[in-house]
């Protein structure tokens, strides 16, 4: 075969195949409508049963799930030399995941888009603790883009601050409630076990690390889970177990997703859940989020866009450099 001919063969699309960033980007938008339901049963369950009890059988029930995976990959694929971190990224995850569910409990009023908004400050995190514990290079504009990220949090969780809303009380302005201080640890601890899993996965798979996560927050969960025991329904029950499939298979589909598109491209997709959550609360709640969450959301996520661009941006040139000197 002649080059000519290998090179209209190459440029040829491929039939009935997607590309890695289309299959991505369903898998994206599958993650996005799975984490919705996800957060919209969580909050449901917790009028029957405390936030800790269902973070441990959520974790539980995702490890059986995990089972099947691992066989199939292989138990070899399980070994680690770094266990210290293995159990500290388990650690943080835990403490992200359950201050999440105890956020959008029913004992607060965090509505879902108020919480998804703030989750979005995690890449956030995750820049500031990638220099700080990684020695990453972060220059000033993605500093930048980390301060004007952080000032959109500010206005949504302390709007009186702004012009957005003006409270009854000057002193309301300042007032923090305990769901959106949950709301914000849990996105800090979710970021610093993202920041683990950065140097863990050189030696484990996504799959492994997800199954390494379920197993240890089953096992640290569990005296909680004990002392805040109760006894639910058997309907209950069964919403238990379709809370942690949900939650796995959108944990699944978002891995899925990130391993075989171009991060740059899926990560915006990732956002889809404010749209999703905004229409839960018109649903379920019924009322639509202020001015200051949409504005605040809005400045997050194009930092993050921007953090993201930037990064991918600097690998570019990197790999510009090597084929250079190559």
């Amino acid at each position: 075969m002649s080059r000519e001919t290998e090179m209209e063969t190459e440029d040829e699309p491929s039939t009935g195949r997607l590309s890695g960033n289309a299959l991505g980007a369903l898998f994206m938008l599958f993650s996005a409508v799975g984490f919705t339901a996800y957060t919209v049963l969580s909050k449901t369950l917790t009028e029957e049963v405390h936030p800790v009890f269902l973070a441990f059988w959520r974790a539980f029930f995702a490890c059986l799930l995990s089972v099947p995976i691992i066989l199939r990959v292989g138990i070899s694929k399980m070994k680690t030399k770094h266990p210290g971190l293995l159990l500290l990224r388990s650690l943080f995850g835990t403490l992200g995941f359950t201050l999440a569910i105890v956020a959008l409990s029913a004992d607060f009023n965090l509505t879902f888009s108020q919480f998804n908004a703030i989750s979005f400050s995690r890449s956030l995190f995750v820049t500031v603790l990638a220099a700080i514990f990684l020695r990453e290079v972060v220059g000033p504009h993605r500093w930048g883009a980390v301060i004007i990220g952080f000032f959109g949090v500010l206005i949504m969780v302390v709007p009186g601050v702004f012009v957005f809303w003006t409270p009854i009380a000057p002193s309301a302005a300042f007032h923090l409630d305990t769901g959106t201080i949950c709301a914000i640890l849990s996105a800090f601890f979710l970021a610093f076990a993202i920041v683990l899993v950065k140097t863990l996965s050189a030696e484990l798979s996504a799959v492994a690390l997800l199954t390494y996560a379920n197993v240890l927050s089953s096992i640290l969960l569990l005296p909680f889970a004990i002392y805040y025991w109760s006894m639910p329904s058997l309907e209950t029950w069964g919403w238990i177990v379709v809370m942690a499939a949900v939650g796995f298979v959108a944990q699944f589909c978002y891995i899925s997703a990130v391993s075989i598109g171009d991060a740059s491209f899926l990560s915006p997709l990732d956002y889809l859940r404010l749209p999703m959550a905004t229409g839960a609360d018109l649903v379920i709640v019924g009322m639509l989020p202020g001015v200051n969450v949409w504005v605040g959301a809005g400045i997050i996520i194009a930092s993050a866009v921007y953090i993201t661009w930037r990064d991918r941006k600097k690998k570019a040139q990197k790999v510009t450099v090597l084929e250079k000197r190559g």
